[in-house]
């Protein structure tokens, strides 16, 4: 009886250690995607008391460690799919990946530069 592949089972030739290796791993994965969304979550509820005039600290560093732990997991779910040669989860993990890569640089970009920047470029050369 020839069985088929599926998301987390690929091809009948893949042992089943290999398969529970994957399973194992993706579990890991999504744990710490879990955990980089519940971190994400108090971030934002910090946030909102910033807002709200409360001293709050450690906002940032919550949300860099939320989007470090997302980066591995998609890192990892990437060489998943490439260890499957699948093309579509390739093109899928690339993408969530380069998303989860350009959040992490915008928070370790430092703001002020970035303002700067801005005031640079629409600040006349006194011109008048």
């Amino acid at each position: 009886m020839k069985q088929e592949s599926s998301l987390w089972a690929p091809s009948p030739q893949v042992g089943s250690e290999d398969v529970l290796r994957l399973l194992d791993e993706s579990h890991r994965f999504l744990s710490a995607i879990l955990l980089g969304v519940i971190m994400q979550m108090r971030s934002l509820e910090l946030e909102r008391c910033r807002l709200l005039g409360a001293r709050v600290q450690g906002v940032e560093q919550l949300q860099l460690s939320a989007s470090l732990l997302s980066v591995w997991a998609l890192m990892g779910f990437n060489r998943q799919a490439g260890e499957l040669s699948d093309p579509c989860d390739q093109t899928l993990g690339s993408a969530s990946l380069t998303i989860g890569l350009i959040r992490l640089m915008k928070l370790l970009a430092p703001e002020q530069t970035l303002q700067e920047e801005v005031v640079e470029f629409t600040e006349p050369d006194g011109l008048g």
